[in-house]
């Protein structure tokens, strides 16, 4: 889909609004907010630096395109909508391989924002522009740029939109940490709770204004979201895929705790149960090299 201009009303944008929606921050860098841990010192001007150099964009995208969407179209119930946030400052050729990556998928948006803007209003904003308003449950959920989802994910997600379950948390506890080091690329099986790639909450639908939104980032920290709503562990196997691919912020290593040494043969054949599409040349697309 086009790029979803930051200048209209707010209200249903999506071309065909769903029950569950996904909201992913692509490079978005805000005045107000500083979500980047390994950054948290710098400045405004600082981190557009940062964030926006090339070889770092250029990384990102590589994993993007790689690992990320391909996660998001294999997806078995595409009964959903992705939502990228970013910013408007994002350069002019950046914007462009976004737009041309999404322009031709019918459920992922991509919707730039202001400096200026508030970072729960950016959220709020963006889940009601996607969201049904005739679903009676709703749920919305994160990942990053550089993460996958398993090709079940939705559709495990829809058996929680239930009456029951509204204002809980539902936390994917089996997956997998990736790092993409090149030559030393290590594959980890992750059994924590509250990873942030796929958390997920619900809420009752029928939302008629933007304020009266409630999304899976309004509660925080993904790894203490249980000390403000209820969570669901759902304990499915190979849920998410996160790496750890050399321009991570959120201080995420390329030395993945416990990991198993693999080759990449290995690390494609223990994945392609639940990320059919990665491919030895994927992986190797999505590497890095790491500094002696």
């Amino acid at each position: 889909m086009p790029y979803l201009s930051a200048d209209i009303t707010t209200g249903q944008t999506a071309t065909h609004p769903q029950a569950i929606v996904g909201i992913m921050r692509f490079s978005l860098v805000l005045r107000r907010a500083n979500y980047f841990p390994n950054i948290k010192e710098l400045d405004f001007e600082e981190r557009l630096v940062e964030i926006f150099d090339e070889a770092r964009l250029k990384k990102r995208f590589e994993v993007f395109e790689a690992i990320c969407l391909p996660s998001l179209v294999a997806q078995s119930d595409q009964a959903f909508n992705m939502i990228l946030v970013t910013s408007k400052l994002l350069p002019a050729w950046a914007q462009m391989r976004l737009h041309d990556l999404v322009k031709d998928l019918p459920n992922i948006y991509v919707k730039p924002f202001r400096p200026k803007a508030d970072i729960k209003r950016v959220f709020k904003r963006a889940a009601f522009e996607m969201l049904d308003p005739e679903a009676q449950i709703i749920a919305t959920f994160q990942l990053d740029d550089d993460d996958a989802l398993a090709q079940d994910y939705i559709a495990k997600l829809r058996a929680y939109l239930r009456t029951e379950n509204v204002d809980h948390v539902v936390t994917f506890r089996n997956g997998f940490e990736l790092s993409l080091a090149r030559d030393n690329m290590q594959l980890r099986f992750d059994d924590r709770a509250k990873a942030s790639a796929g958390l997920a909450s619900v809420h009752r639908g029928g939302v008629e204004d933007v304020n009266d939104i409630t999304t899976i980032y309004q509660y925080g920290g993904h790894r203490k979201v249980d000390q403000k709503a209820p969570l669901l562990v759902d304990e499915s196997a190979g849920m998410y895929l996160q790496t750890a691919n050399g321009f991570n912020v959120s201080g995420r290593t390329a030395q993945t705790r416990k990991s198993i040494p693999m080759s990449t043969e290995e690390i494609v054949r223990q994945l392609h149960p639940h990320y059919p599409y990665l491919t030895e040349n994927a992986l190797l697309r999505a590497s890095f090299t790491q500094a002696s």
